[in-house]
């Protein structure tokens, strides 16, 4: 089955109401295809969604349907996204760059800041090349939810990345699907956004030993990539930061790169763990037949099986 692209895809799900050269106004829908959780919109591909929102406003206000690069999204994810619910979007351009956000009545669900800079990406550091050039070959594979847009193997519209890790490191060689080639040759750049996010989340959920929400997510996109190209996502997990008290707020870092190590995007995700999301999600993780995988990650919600009494005579 050949699946439409990715870039026209994401478009598809945008219908323009009003449009000049200083706002447009549009409603957005996220499908089942676009979730992270069961019944929310993923953080990447909302992240995702809100550059293509300016991607749109700029090529129907004239000024070209790709925006600069290399190039920031700055996203704040004030709620979760609801499924099959039109939103209302709304992009307007900002005096360094362009602000969209998404609402339903008067509750903010998202919003981003998306602007040009001068600057590549940052080169991953020779101290985590070296962890995760010592490390690589010693890790197991992270679960996933079955639909999800980044991890799910049964969304085939999604990128389908289960991640690999160990003590140091989280990561992955990745080769995007056919669907994520844009009609120029050039790799959709939400695919970035989508796998930025998930790893983000990750080492979050690692280092708090619970799951989470992803708030807060900055995207640094380089210049762009063909399609094609080999690419390693990689965070290093001693990176992972909090200055919260309660350790509930985790700060983690991530970057992709080429096989020669050119970054071609670096992210940093916010991840606010929750003990009462953790108990919602872990029944939907899988391999569901494999508690004692679950157990490892989180310990402390999963329970090791009861001994049996011993048989009496």
């Amino acid at each position: 089955m050949t699946l439409q692209l990715m870039d026209e895809y994401f478009h598809d799900r945008v219908r323009i109401d009003t449009r000049t050269r200083t706002r447009m106004q549009a409603r957005v829908t996220f499908t089942t295809d676009l979730q992270g959780p069961p019944e929310a919109g993923h953080g990447g591909g909302v992240t995702a969604m809100l550059l293509e929102t300016v991607r749109l406003f700029r090529n129907e206000s004239g000024g070209g349907s790709l925006l600069p690069s290399p190039v920031r999204i700055d996203v704040a994810l004030h709620r979760e996204i609801p499924l099959e619910i039109p939103l209302a979007a709304e992009v307007e351009p900002r005096a360094a760059g362009w602000h969209s956000q998404l609402r339903r009545e008067d509750r903010l669900f998202a919003e981003a800041t998306v602007f040009p800079i001068r600057e590549a990406p940052p080169p991953v550091s020779a101290e985590t090349r070296r962890r995760w050039e010592d490390s690589n070959q010693r890790t197991d594979e992270l679960p996933g939810y079955e639909f999800c847009l980044a991890c799910g193997l049964r969304n085939s519209r999604g990128a389908q990345v289960r991640f690999k890790y160990n003590e140091a490191m989280v990561w992955k060689h990745l080769r995007p699907q056919a669907h994520f080639r844009c009609a120029d040759g050039g790799l959709f750049p939400g695919y970035l956004c989508i796998v930025a996010d998930e790893i983000g989340w990750w080492l979050g959920a690692l280092r708090a030993g619970e799951c989470g929400l992803t708030n807060r997510v900055t995207v640094h996109l380089g210049l762009p990539v063909a399609f094609g190209i080999p690419l390693l996502v990689l965070g290093d997990r001693s990176a992972v930061t909090t200055s919260d008290t309660k350790g509930r707020m985790w700060q983690t870092r991530a970057a992709i790169v080429t096989p020669n190590w050119d970054p071609v995007a670096t992210a940093e995700v916010q991840f606010a763990a929750s003990r009462a999301f953790t108990k919602v999600m872990l029944p939907g993780f899988l391999p569901a037949q494999d508690p004692a995988a679950l157990r490892h990650l989180f310990p402390r919600f999963v329970s090791p099986p009861k001994a049996c009494d011993a048989p009496r005579g």
